[in-house]
């Protein structure tokens, strides 16, 4: 299967608004912190270029670079809470379902050591 690159026309709508609010939040941290665009691509090292497209939420860009930018701007705590186990109600329900109801032990010895 040939491989499909993200866009804005190929991702679900969910995800490039998502990546655009994130960007957005993203420029705004920068502002708040009285940093310019070239100040803050040289901190992460990160091409300018790179910079403007995270700010527009381009979903082309890598998470990598997003990563970069939050933890340049001591947003790095955040991570932590991105597809935490601890928060996935539907993953929990579904694992606790597959879960036997009761377990029965081996009748006899097993000779294997």
């Amino acid at each position: 299967m040939p491989r499909q690159n993200l866009t804005s026309d190929t991702a679900p709508l969910a995800v490039v608004r998502a990546v655009e609010r994130l960007g957005q939040n993203i420029a705004r941290a920068r502002i708040r912190r009285g940093l310019r665009q070239v100040d803050l691509a040289k901190k992460t090292g990160l091409a300018l270029g790179t910079l403007k497209r995270i700010e527009e939420g381009s979903p082309t860009t890598g998470l990598s670079a997003y990563f970069t930018v939050l933890w340049a701007l001591g947003l790095e705590q955040e991570f932590d809470n991105l597809a935490a186990p601890e928060r996935d109600e539907e993953g929990k329900t579904l694992e606790l379902a597959r879960q036997p109801q009761r377990v029965r032990l081996k009748k006899g010895l097993d000779a294997d050591f």
